[in-house]
């Protein structure tokens, strides 16, 4: 599958971390188990994260594709600081190519120039505070790619008593998920089905790296955990697969999940 897509016209960018140079003159980014090998101008599989001058750049740093309010059970979460108002915002782009999302729209969302661009880390932190929010999301589309923003926004929310709220999909390397999760109060994980399968069939992905993340956020950080699992009939509802799913959290994650 092609990875990549041609396009010298980044626009604004903001460094990227987490790459490496490869010995034929490509770059590879390691934000996630995709591993994009890119030649300059070239974009991966997220659409946001691009090799620029010989190494990976961000093109979605301070830019939002909206803001929303919400009850923070939407998220979902519904045991962590329930009941409360949360700060909803999302950049574009995602590293699966998942054939139900329901946030195609933005998660694939190809026209930049649609994006806000006054949506810096102390803004969106200073909003959530006068909106008497006591968290911020970062959901809509997955924030693992757009990692540099998501911790600077962070940050800056910590800096005055406001948690932050990752909904996402797990599909992250070690190194920069234990970045991504020391700055996460919580989390919701799509765990998407419970077959390799359903993975590389529907999402183009593999399974063992969200388990792996899932263990890694249970056992290994404080970020608070929830799961979610969107029913596809036919195609991850089965009992089996539904009796495996549920057998593997309680085993691996505890009964509290």
């Amino acid at each position: 599958m092609d990875t990549t897509v041609n396009d010298t016209d980044l626009g604004e960018t903001f460094p990227g971390r987490y790459w490496h140079a490869l010995p034929d003159g490509r770059v590879q980014c390691d934000v996630c188990p995709r591993l994009c090998k890119l030649r300059e101008g070239q974009r991966g599989l997220c659409f946001v994260r691009a090799c620029y001058r010989g190494g990976i750049v961000l093109t979605t740093y301070g830019r939002s594709s909206g803001f929303c309010i919400d009850p923070i059970e939407k998220k979902p979460l519904n045991h962590f600081l329930p009941g409360t108002p949360i700060l909803s915002f999302g950049t574009a782009g995602c590293n699966l190519t998942c054939k139900f999302c329901q946030n195609w729209s933005i998660s694939k969302a190809r026209e930049f120039d649609k994006l806000a661009d006054q949506a810096s880390p102390e803004a969106i932190a200073r909003t959530a505070e006068k909106t008497g929010c006591r968290s911020v999301a970062f959901t809509y589309n997955d924030p693992v790619i757009f990692l540099e923003y998501a911790v600077d926004v962070a940050k800056a929310c910590h800096a005055r008593g406001i948690k932050t709220v990752a909904v996402t999909a797990g599909y992250i390397c070690p190194e920069p998920r234990a970045e991504f999760y020391r700055h996460m109060d919580a989390a919701n994980v799509d765990l998407k089905g419970f077959s390799e399968r359903f993975y590389r069939d529907l999402c183009t992905g593999h399974l063992e790296a969200v388990l792996d993340t899932l263990r890694y956020i249970k056992r290994e950080t404080r970020t608070w955990l929830e799961i979610t699992t969107l029913l596809i009939p036919g195609e991850n509802d089965s009992d089996e697969e539904l009796d495996a799913l549920s057998r593997w959290v309680n085993a691996e994650l505890g009964p509290d999940v």
